[in-house]
């Protein structure tokens, strides 16, 4: 695979997560101020189609779509052709309709029947990259980890390089003393750009857990 190497400077970068597209849960709709599914997807593209751009690059982070029932393809295709210039995909722990078009994909290179996964896979006619469930980007040269969970260590943690990441729905504790962020739809209700990451991250000293102490 390619090193994705990207310039803020170039374009706008985005980042989402947890859309839960259909989950017509209190627990969801309620800490996100919604009173209906419908007022919140309403909302949610409102907000995508008022953010993003043509040129500009997006990141998914996964959990787009779940509990959608009879939509469930539909809000998956909505999701794949998000107008942007490129859209790359990290899987979650609900993959309902995304699922399935990347069966579709698989099935297109005969891949399918031999439970084979391949990263990075476009999806047709459209800007949306299947990049699997983890990834390691490059942005104004700092090294992003992207995952749909938050982990403890990563690579090249004590070198400045961040974890970004969802599933929380802002419920986990910001460690300030790591470059870990969730951009879950929680924190600002639309997508979030790459320098608002910057500005939460990089004041942050990026100790390393997992390294030895100067004492041993």
């Amino acid at each position: 695979m390619k090193r994705i190497s990207l310039n803020s400077k170039d374009q706008k970068i985005w980042f989402v997560s947890d859309l839960h597209l259909g989950h017509n849960k209190p627990f969801i709709l309620g800490p996100r101020n919604y009173s209906s599914i419908n007022e919140a997807i309403d909302h949610q593209w409102q907000m995508m189609n008022e953010h993003i751009g043509p040129e500009d690059i997006v990141f998914n982070l996964g959990d787009a779509v779940i509990g959608a029932f009879d939509n469930t393809t539909t809000y998956a295709k909505r999701v794949v052709h998000i107008p942007c210039k490129q859209q790359y995909f990290i899987w979650g722990n609900h993959n309902a309709g995304v699922q399935a078009l990347y069966d579709d994909c698989r099935k297109q290179l005969d891949l399918l029947e031999d439970d084979i996964e391949i990263y990075p896979l476009n999806y047709p006619s459209s800007p949306f990259v299947f990049l699997g469930h983890y990834a390691e980007v490059w942005i104004d040269d700092v090294m992003c980890v992207l995952t749909h969970y938050p982990i403890a260590s990563w690579n090249r943690i004590g070198k400045g390089a961040y974890n970004i990441h969802g599933h929380c729905h802002r419920n986990l504790k910001e460690d300030l003393s790591i470059k870990r962020l969730d951009v879950g739809w929680e924190w600002k209700r639309r997508p979030v750009e790459w320098n608002e990451i910057v500005r939460e991250l990089s004041p942050r000293k990026g100790f390393a857990p997992d390294h030895r102490r100067e004492s041993e």
